[in-house]
């Protein structure tokens, strides 16, 4: 005689049943239609990849955020549709990952939490980019940008929701590094190698261009497509890499964490950015207060930069070094700006914005529409106008050029919300003895400060990865929590940004 199960757990036994029993229709038709509509065995391939991420997802949630993490932050799905002619990955997978999320709530009972504040920002910030097309002069500009937008603020809002468990923060650390491992080597072996021609799948770009003076040379873009954002992305990587490096116990994970801090380095140095060298600086300082090295770290690190000092072509040096024509007192010896065409056209564009900021105080010219304006207005300032339209190479600027005080608003309490959001919960973690926690926001707080300082010199052509990491940040508070909860018994949960009575 089987025993009488209780009236709820009967119902939920049914319920999980009928669940998985739809899953496995919904999975075979599609797998049905992908072989009969397409004959492309790519196109076949990534729909059974995603097929298996997402049964990978309803099974382990975390399978789900590790494989969004890594197609991200290395750009698999653009570099697969403008590559490869394939279709988006990535968007087909966020739908199956919120959809996931739905599941995993109504079936388990496993309600996202953490979200709320977070989506609040990112949508007024959204809400006035949308009031743009009102006024804005080129309107196709601004939906463009807008739709880029709500995609990025969705990856940013499921990543939220998906970080719950505190183990996953590790998990998220190695699968960024293993992007970066993934991209790096790809860089720095193309580099090295001279390879230059090939672009291995989309995944290894080069462009052949000024380094300093009459200097020429490839700089890498990796799947940017962009030295310079491609440098801004690969920083980030830096001082997470080294601090997996210091605080990994087991030596194989230490060597992986040094392999992927060398070839992050390397891929900043191999696209000759100077952004990208100030922020790799900034990054390293950062992560050095936070982190302050022992003498043992100290010589390894020195060791460390003596290795990579033979791989640093010179011409390196002389790209760095023109960054002097920026300091004040600069007598005109060397490179200075007028000999520099990039700081001289972004020095027009610095004026050009300052110009559209104090004609459109409030609103801004409208989401996207800086360079569409931008010959009107360098005209009007008596500066010479280019042939083309231009784009901002200042985030900041870009923003409150675009969006005005409120939309700039906005976007600093986005930054502010994930600043906060570090600050706290690294010091919960201090405060319940999760040193290795502790570390890891360490490692992500060094990154995201680098990130945030190269964006003085890039604009927001690519910000998936800025969202991306935004999630991660956004989402540190709540695993703070739940350790200390766990840590006192407690298993209650909660938002808890920001109420510095409970943190």
């Amino acid at each position: 005689m089987q025993p009488i199960l209780p009236i709820n757990q009967n119902r939920s036994s049914w319920r999980v049943s009928l669940t998985f029993i739809s899953l496995a229709i919904v999975i075979g038709s599609a797998i049905g239609i992908f072989i009969a509509k397409f004959n492309n065995p790519i196109y076949i391939l990534l729909g059974l990849v995603g097929l298996v991420a997402f049964i990978g997802t309803i099974a382990s949630v975390e399978f789900g955020l590790l494989f969004l993490i890594f197609i991200t932050y290395a750009r698999v799905s653009d570099i697969a549709v403008h590559f490869h002619n394939a279709p988006s990955v990535a968007q087909a997978f966020i739908v199956l990952l919120i959809l996931a999320i739905l599941i995993r709530w109504v079936v388990f009972n496993e309600k996202p939490v953490g979200w709320q504040l977070p989506a609040i920002l990112l949508g007024i910030y959204g809400l006035i980019g949308f009031a743009s097309v009102a006024y804005a002069e080129n309107t196709t500009e601004v939906i463009y940008k807008l739709s880029n937008y709500v995609k990025d603020a969705i990856i940013a809002l499921v990543i939220v929701a998906l970080m719950k468990r505190p183990p996953i923060l590790r998990h998220v650390t190695w699968s960024l590094l293993t992007a970066g491992i993934f991209m790096g080597t790809l860089s720095v072996f193309q580099y090295i190698t001279g390879t230059f021609t090939s672009n291995y799948g989309g995944f290894a770009q080069a462009e052949f261009m000024n380094i300093a003076g009459a200097t020429n040379d490839y700089r890498l873009s990796g799947p940017i497509g962009d030295p310079n954002f491609y440098a801004q992305i690969m920083l980030v990587l830096v001082p997470i890499a080294l601090e997996r490096m210091l605080h990994e116990q087991k030596p194989v994970l230490k060597i992986i964490a040094g392999w992927a801090a060398v070839v992050s380095i390397l891929t900043v140095v191999f696209t000759f950015s100077r952004g990208g060298f100030i922020g790799l600086m900034v990054a390293l300082i950062i992560f050095a207060f936070l982190n302050p090295p022992r003498p043992v770290d100290v010589v390894f690190a020195i060791a460390l930069g003596v290795g990579l000092l033979f791989f640093i072509p010179s011409s390196y040096y002389d790209r760095v070094l023109t960054l002097n024509s920026l300091l004040p007192g600069q007598n005109g010896e060397g490179i200075n700006v007028r000999q520099d065409n990039a700081i001289q056209g972004r020095a027009s564009q610095a004026l050009t914005a300052w110009s559209m900021i104090k004609q459109y105080p409030l609103l801004g010219v409208g989401l996207n529409n800086f360079s569409s304006r931008y010959q009107e207005f360098s005209k009007e300032i008596g500066l010479a106008p280019s042939a083309s339209a231009r784009s901002l190479h200042n985030l900041y600027l870009e923003v409150a050029t675009e969006t005005g005080i409120l939309g700039f608003s906005a976007f600093f309490m986005i930054i502010w919300l994930a600043v906060r959001s570090i600050i706290n919960a690294r010091r919960i973690f201090l405060e319940t003895s999760n040193d290795d926690y502790a570390n890891l926001t360490i490692g992500l707080a060094a990154g995201f400060g680098g990130y945030l300082m190269a964006a003085f010199f890039v604009h927001s052509a690519y910000p998936r990865q800025y969202y991306l990491l935004i999630g991660i940040v956004f989402s540190l508070p709540l695993i703070a929590e739940q350790l200390r909860a766990a840590l006192n018994g407690n298993k209650a949960q909660g938002s808890i940004y920001y109420d510095d009575k409970r943190t």
